[in-house]
C-alpha cells in the first residue's frame, strides 16, 4: 500500500457512509467443551482450543502465537511463560528459577516485540504469608523460550513493582509501576534498550497516584491512568517515547476509576466518574498540551475507553453506576452520543472488567467474568450486539488480546482463542499534509508490524519507521520534508501477508 503527499495539497475530505439496517435472531447454546454461552445473532464465536494452565496476562503477535505468563506462588516461586501456536498446540514452557527460599518472583505482563521475542515484567516479593514488594523485574526471552538477559531493578530491595510492559517498534520496552524517585515511592515508567540497557526513568512529581493503565497512543506516546492509594481520586498523564512529560492531570474525584486512550492527532479522552455514588461518567477530550476542549456526562458508569480507526471514542462500563453488566457508548469527536448499547450482555451481569480492545474494524470486545466463567462480549461497529462467550475455568478474564483473522485471546483459569466469521480489512496508509510536516497513518490489524518507507521519485525507497501495530490505528511525523516538493510513502508488512 502507498499514499503520497505534496506540501501544498488540502486534507482529505470524508463523507460517512450509513450502516444498513440489521435484524437479529439471540439464542443461547451451551457446548459440552466448556460452559460456553453465545448470544447469536447472525453469527457465532466459537472456542478455537483452551488451554491450561491460564495466568495473568496474554499476548499474541501477528502470526497467531499467544503467550501466557503466570506464576507459582511458593517459596523461591518462579514467572512461568508458555507459547501457543495458532492451533493451541504448546511449543514450550519456560520459567527463569529464581533459588532464593524467602522470595518468590510474581508475573505481572507480558508483551511481544517486532523480533518475536516476548516481554515479560514482575516484581519479585519477599515472604509468603504477608509478602511485600521488594524489587522489579523484567526479562525477555527469544522465540524459542530461551532467556536473553534479565533484570532486577532498581536495587536488591527497594519497594519497587511493576504493572505492565509494552514495546514499541524499533524494540525499545517500557515498564510501568511504582520506582524510588526524587519524592519517593512513586509512579514511574522505566525504559530499556533492546539490549537491556537503561534509557531513561521518568517520575511522577504531580502526584497522580499508583499505576493503574498503561497504553500507547497512535500518535506514538504513552499515556498512563492512575488511583489514589486513599481516597477517591483519578489521576493522568501523557510521555512521548524520549521520558519527557507531555502533559499531567492529577486529583480528578472520582467514585470510579478510569481511564484514558488516545488518537492519531495527540488528543485524549478521559473517562472517570463523578464525585456522587452512581453520579453516571463524565467523558473529556484534551488536546495535544492536556488543555480541556470540551466534557461530557453521560449516565451510565463507564470506567474503560479507547478510541477507533475513525478517532472517535468508545466508552464501556456499567448500565448504572456500580452495578454489574456491559454497556458501551459511542461519541464523536464533539462528545455528542453517535450509539449506545446499554445492555450488551443480554440477561448476563458481566462483572470484574479486565480489558476493553477495538479491532481494525472498530468492533469493540471486553474482557470480563460471570463469577463461574471467564467471559468476552463483543459489540459491532454500528453498537448492534454481538456475541456474548462465557467459557472456560476461572470466575473472570484477567487479560484479552487480538490476533489476527479477527482471533480474540483470553486467560485467566485457561488460555483460550476464540474465533469468529472475519472479513479481513486491508491495510490503509493515509497522508495529511498538516504544513510543513504531513503525518502519516496506518490502518491494520493489532499485532502485525509494518515497515513504513518513503521516496522522493518513487526509485529509491527508505526507512521511516517500524510500525507494531498496538492498536488499529498508529502514526508518526514526517519532519523531514521541509525542503522538497512531494514525497511518496508505502507500508510493507514483514511478518505476513502486505
Amino acid at each position: 500500500m502507498s499514499a503520497f503527499h505534496t506540501p501544498s495539497a488540502s486534507p482529505l475530505s470524508r463523507t460517512p457512509v450509513p450502516d444498513s439496517a440489521r435484524s437479529f435472531l439471540r439464542r443461547w447454546v451451551r457446548t459440552s467443551l466448556s460452559a460456553l454461552w453465545l448470544c447469536q445473532p447472525i453469527s457465532a464465536v466459537t472456542v478455537d482450543w483452551a488451554q491450561g494452565p491460564g495466568g495473568v496476562s496474554v499476548a499474541a503477535d501477528g502470526t497467531g502465537n499467544a503467550y501466557t505468563v503466570r506464576y507459582d506462588y511458593n517459596p523461591a516461586g518462579d514467572i512461568r511463560l508458555l507459547k501457543h501456536n495458532a492451533q493451541g498446540d504448546l511449543l514450550w514452557d519456560v520459567t527463569y528459577d529464581q533459588t532464593a527460599p524467602t522470595k518468590w518472583d510474581r508475573a505481572e505482563s507480558v508483551s511481544c516485540d517486532p523480533q518475536g521475542n516476548a516481554i515479560v515484567c514482575g516484581t519479585l516479593m519477599s515472604g509468603y504469608s504477608s509478602p511485600v514488594r521488594a524489587a522489579s523485574i523484567l526479562m525477555k526471552f527469544s522465540a524459542n523460550g530461551n532467556l536473553r538477559w534479565r533484570q532486577v531493578f532498581d536495587g536488591a530491595f527497594d519497594g519497587s513493582s511493576t504493572r505492565k510492559c509494552l514495546s514499541d517498534g524499533d524494540g525499545n520496552i517500557y515498564v510501568f509501576g511504582l520506582g524510588m524517585g526524587p519524592s519517593g515511592l512513586v509512579t514511574r515508567v522505566k525504559s530499556f534498550a533492546p539490549d537491556g540497557t537503561v534509557r531513561w526513568d521518568w517520575f511522577d512529581s504531580a502526584g497522580i497516584g499508583a499505576p493503574l493503565h498503561f497504553k500507547f497512543t497512535a500518535d506514538r506516546a504513552l499515556l498512563m491512568t492512575c488511583r489514589s492509594v486513599t481516597g477517591s481520586l483519578n489521576g493522568y498523564a501523557k510521555v512521548d517515547l524520549q521520558g519527557n512529560t507531555l502533559w499531567s492531570l492529577a486529583a480528578i474525584s472520582s467514585i470510579a476509576a478510569g481511564d484514558a486512550a488516545g488518537d492519531v492527532s495527540g488528543n485524549t479522552y478521559l473517562v472517570h466518574g463523578t464525585t456522587l455514588n452512581g453520579g453516571g461518567t463524565m467523558l473529556r477530550k484534551l488536546d495535544a498540551q492536556g488543555t480541556q476542549i470540551w466534557s461530557v456526562t453521560h449516565p451510565f458508569g463507564g470506567f474503560r475507553v479507547e478510541v477507533g480507526t475513525d478517532d472517535q471514542p468508545v466508552a464501556c462500563g456499567f448500565s448504572q453506576p456500580a452495578s454489574g453488566s456491559a454497556a458501551f457508548v459511542k461519541f464523536d469527536t464533539a462528545g455528542n452520543v453517535i450509539w449506545q448499547n446499554l445492555n450488551a450482555d443480554g440477561n448476563q451481569t458481566l462483572l470484574l472488567h479486565a480489558q476493553l480492545l477495538l479491532d481494525s474494524q472498530n468492533n469493540a470486545y471486553l474482557a470480563a467474568g460471570l463469577l463461574t466463567s471467564m467471559a468476552v462480549c463483543k459489540v459491532n461497529h454500528d453498537g448492534s450486539h454481538g456475541w456474548l462467550s462465557a467459557a472456560g475455568m476461572g470466575s473472570s478474564a484477567s487479560a484479552m488480546a487480538l490476533g489476527p483473522d479477527g482471533k480474540v485471546f483470553i486467560t485467566g483459569g485457561e488460555t483460550l482463542q476464540l474465533g469468529q466469521p472475519w472479513s479481513p480489512r486491508l491495510p490503509s496508509l493515509d497522508v495529511s499534509p498538516n504544513q510543513p510536516s504531513p503525518r502519516i497513518s496506518l490502518v491494520a490489524e493489532p499485532g502485525r508490524i509494518y515497515r513504513i518507507e518513503f521516496a522522493d521519485d518513487l526509485g529509491d525507497w527508505q526507512p521511516a519507521c517500524m510500525m507494531l501495530m498496538h492498536g488499529p490505528k498508529q502514526g508518526f511525523i514526517d519532519t523531514d520534508t521541509a525542503a522538497i516538493s512531494r514525497r511518496f510513502y508505502r507500508a510493507v508488512g514483514i511478518d505476513g501477508p502486505p
